[in-house]
């Protein structure tokens, strides 16, 4: 009896010290890391309201995650290319037990796995990340419909919601603590072609997206609008432009860091006329 109980003991030891293997990824430094399978999801998920209550937009660098606080920022490399990509966790997933990461349809094709449809990958997080043993990990709440989960005030705190546009569920039978990034870290977003050369008196027309669905370009131009931007939009076909016009040359990296506060991964430079 005395021996069955110390394997017990031994038996439940192990398994503790592979689940924080698991969560720190066996790293002294406090930087989360995880290996396994990857998947994507794109544009058939375009404006349906992620786990996180944001838009889903196939275009932005996005991920989702079963247990990564909303607003995490990853780097993504394909072990199979050495490619690599940044992400920020806004939804959960996936929803299959082999795979640890669901990416955007931009992020996976920087990641070259658009036509394989699933990678295997080594996931970093950007700075320090604390272990809260204390919190329970989140695990979104039953299925809702897409209009029930757009029903929800903004300003009223809510479970996240399993959607369509993650297809995810985070395991519920893990004993995994929610891992909370300290301290936060804003990438400005990346300015292309290239950044504008300041003391020119040019002036520029920053696109920040172009959306065929126009509800999604209506969150992107009321997002920059209630930061206190200018944002105007653009008709170029069947795609609706959210662009900030007449922005200084020297005033476009201050725009990439706000632009990056705000979740907006790159911006398109234009010279004006």
């Amino acid at each position: 009896m005395k021996r069955t109980c110390m394997l017990i003991v031994s038996s439940f030891c192990l398994t503790l010290i592979c689940a924080a293997q698991q969560i720190s990824g066996g790293a002294a430094d406090g930087i989360y890391r995880e290996e396994g399978i990857a998947s994507w999801y794109g544009h058939e998920f375009d404006g349906r309201p992620t786990a996180s209550g944001e838009i889903f937009d196939a275009s932005l660098f996005t991920a989702a995650h079963p247990t990564l606080p909303f607003g995490t920022l990853l780097t993504i490399t394909n072990k199979q290319n050495n490619k690599r990509v940044m992400v920020r966790v806004n939804d959960r997933g996936p929803n299959k037990a082999d795979r640890v990461i669901d990416v955007s349809r931009a992020a996976a094709d920087q990641l070259d796995m658009i036509a394989t449809g699933t990678a295997s990958v080594l996931i970093e997080s950007i700075g320090t990340l604390v272990i809260t043993p204390s919190s329970a990990p989140i695990a979104p709440a039953p299925a809702a419909a897409t209009q029930a989960a757009q029903a929800v005030p903004p300003t009223t705190p809510a479970a996240p919601v399993t959607t369509q546009a993650a297809q995810a569920a985070a395991p519920t039978t893990s004993a995994a603590p929610v891992i909370t990034p300290q301290p936060s870290y804003v990438i400005p977003a990346e300015i292309k072609p290239s950044m504008p050369p300041s003391g020119t008196n040019k002036r520029y027309r920053l696109q920040v997206g172009a959306y065929r669905v126009d509800k999604n370009a209506v969150e992107a131009f009321d997002k920059l609008k209630n930061a206190g931007l200018n944002p105007k939009y653009e008709r170029f076909g069947e795609y609706y432009r959210v662009v900030l016009p007449d922005v200084k040359a020297e005033e476009v990296p201050a725009m990439a860091e706000k632009l990056g506060a705000l979740g907006f991964r790159e911006a398109l430079a234009r010279e004006e006329p």
